[in-house]
């Protein structure tokens, strides 16, 4: 397990490498956060906690990085995470491809967002 301070230089070194990470907050807590990539056009995670899905955090979040990457961006998921998926598809991003994942293996789902 790696240190705080480890942890805190991974961060950094993230950040300068292009990451933007935007997390939500109601009433002091965190319920949610998006990463991204802008300059690859990359989604690479959205994560809202269990008790928030379906209050329209997800949404907000997918909106913030539809405006941080207007030209489009890509982004996977677990092909077997059926919610996930169709938050995706209902937002209008088109699949790609099924694929594996690249380290894991496990099944993954490619989509695209391309800006209206």
């Amino acid at each position: 397990m790696p240190t705080l301070q480890e942890l805190r230089q991974k961060v950094d070194l993230e950040l300068a490498g292009g990451w933007r990470v935007t997390v939500a907050v109601r009433e002091n807590d965190v319920v949610g956060f998006v990463a991204m990539k802008p300059n690859e056009a990359v989604l690479n995670e959205l994560f809202v906690r269990p008790e928030a899905i379906g209050s329209g955090v997800g949404q907000a979040l997918l909106a913030h990085a539809k405006a941080v990457m207007p030209a489009g961006f890509t982004l996977f998921t677990r092909s077997a995470n059926a919610r996930a998926r169709r938050f995706y598809e209902n937002a209008g991003l088109i699949v790609l491809r099924q694929a594996a994942h690249p380290r894991t293996g496990e099944p993954v789902t490619y989509y695209r967002w391309n800006a209206p």
